[in-house]
């Protein structure tokens, strides 16, 4: 699967307005951009699946997994060494659990759990929330995938839009009749129907099933998906009860039609104005981005700083760690990713004669 630049663009904005609503009052409603990232994330592994078991027949689990873990685990692991001597000075007072135990919780990918167990469990680690919704994902989509296409010789879409479709009802439902937020925004179980959902685009595209039609509708429909995040960005706030009822489940939605766009569609005016080198760049960093943001911007908060100044060190901060560990800790280990040898039989699941018909787009 060749890379889409406009996919980074795409990114880099999602990730401008998390770090936006992490340091300005402003941008209440920038906490969507995880959402985007939820499908786009759901999108490209399931495609990536069924791109293999259609070309190969088979899904090399024991190689997903390591290649997930040398793109996830090594910036990971710097941003926790960088930022623990500040968790034992002076970030300390910010966890409300012991930092042994956060530090646990985040490793073990289940910093989420830890924060709907208690609120701010994690302190400056507690953006790990979504990196921990996206590694259980990663987890235990693959295995059930193969579970289904080793039955039957097409992916479960009516299955996962059931199930898109019982977790924003639940959620519903639970906001409703819950005063916390905690469960609604940390679990998994609550907060995967952007992953679920980009999963689902990726299995339709894959059938061809009710999403063919020309290059000119599919710009018209990615636009109404902007335009709906744009104004969703620019009027939600975390706390209501009606960001988890219908909030959240739009923000998917809106960004599952611009996905779409972006992985179809190879030229245009959105693809084009999403794929200049600059929204490139920042989509190309933005796992780091992400990861360095937080832990600085929580740090460099409240010291007494004017705005600017704060402002001034939380990007300077952020870009520099960001670029240091892309450099000397990521690019290095997707080059050992790179290396990995190709699936071979002993370590497959094979699939039923014929596999699954159609390519991936």
């Amino acid at each position: 699967m060749s890379r889409r630049p406009a996919l980074d663009g795409l990114r880099a904005i999602a990730v401008l307005a998390v770090m936006a609503f992490h340091t300005s009052p402003a941008a209440h409603g920038g906490f969507l951009g995880v959402d985007v990232f939820f499908v786009i994330s759901g999108y490209l592994i399931t495609a990536l699946l069924l791109r293999e078991w259609d070309r190969t027949g088979r899904i090399d689990l024991r190689s997903f997994y390591l290649r997930r873990a040398l793109r996830l685990l090594p910036p990971l692991l710097f941003m926790l060494v960088v930022s623990l001597p500040v968790v034992l000075t002076l970030a300390r007072d910010q966890f409300t659990l012991n930092p042994v135990v956060a530090l646990a919780s985040v490793l073990f990918y289940v910093a989420n759990w830890a924060n709907v167990w208690v609120n701010g469990g994690t302190g400056i680690w507690t953006h790990t929330w979504s990196l921990s919704i996206e590694e259980q994902f990663y987890l235990i989509w693959p295995v059930l995938l193969i579970a289904v296409l080793a039955r039957r010789r097409k992916a479960p879409a009516a299955a996962l839009a059931v199930l898109v479709g019982v977790v924003v009802v639940a959620r519903w439902i639970s906001a409703g009749n819950s005063e916390s937020t905690l469960w609604l925004y940390y679990a998994t179980t609550s907060h995967c129907d952007g992953l679920l959902l980009g999963a689902l685009l990726a299995v339709l595209l894959q059938r061809r099933e009710g999403l063919a039609g020309t290059r000119v509708r599919s710009e018209v429909v990615a636009w109404a998906g902007v335009l709906g995040l744009a104004a969703l960005f620019a009027t939600s706030r975390i706390e209501p009860s009606v960001t988890y009822q219908w909030r959240l489940p739009l923000a998917a939605l809106f960004s599952a039609l611009v996905v779409h766009h972006l992985v179809t569609q190879k030229d245009g005016p959105m693809v084009s104005l999403l794929s200049v080198r600059p929204l490139v760049v920042i989509g190309t960093l933005s796992y780091g981005l992400y990861l360095y943001h937080f832990p600085v911007f929580m740090t460099v908060q409240n010291r007494g700083f004017s705005h600017l100044v704060q402002h001034l060190l939380e990007l300077s901060l952020t870009v520099a760690l960001t670029v240091f560990s892309w450099f000397l800790v990521e690019k290095p280990a997707l080059r050992l990713k790179d290396r990995l040898p190709a699936p071979t039989p002993a370590l497959v699941v094979p699939a039923p004669a014929g596999g699954v018909a159609g390519p991936v787009t």
